[in-house]
């Protein structure tokens, strides 16, 4: 069983390692790995406050960064440990946020690196649509459909 607590300031070098341990072999195949460089990113970019970590099995697994606003759920990163990958709980993060998407009648939004093949094969799956690129990703969409949505009719 999947659950989800609140990052806080105390889970920076928790999500390091988990960004680390599963990402490091697509980017040393991008641009190479560079620890200092990476570490000065994840300080750049961390804010506990977007961060859920991914717990299953009382065991701290991964984590799930968002951007939400008015119209969507843009997923900033699913980042599962190397040691669980393959366990379908990217799969059961992706179903949840999917449930709270409609219910809230927000798009979801994303990107994946291009070389990633496994997690765009997971988004398609799902009904993700690639909706455009850039040299290194696929920007990827799930459309809430239109039965869920607000219509907003003005009487």
């Amino acid at each position: 069983m999947i659950s989800y607590r609140q990052s806080d300031e105390n889970d920076f070098e928790l999500t390091f390692r988990i960004k680390t341990n599963s990402t490091r072999q697509l980017v040393e195949k991008i641009w190479g790995w560079d620890n200092t460089v990476q570490l000065e990113f994840h300080k750049r970019q961390f804010d506990p406050n977007k961060i859920k970590i991914i717990i299953n099995e009382n065991h701290e697994v991964g984590y799930i960064s968002t951007l939400v606003n008015d119209y969507s759920i843009f997923i900033e990163s699913i980042l599962i440990e190397t040691s669980f990958q393959g366990k379908k709980i990217g799969t059961k993060v992706l179903l949840d946020v999917i449930k709270t998407a409609i219910e809230q009648k927000k798009n979801i939004e994303l990107q994946v690196f291009k070389i990633n093949d496994r997690a765009k094969k997971l988004y398609e799956s799902l009904n993700f649509q690639t909706v455009g690129q850039t040299e290194l990703h696929y920007k990827m969409r799930y459309e809430v459909k239109a039965e869920f949505r607000d219509t907003n009719i003005l009487i």
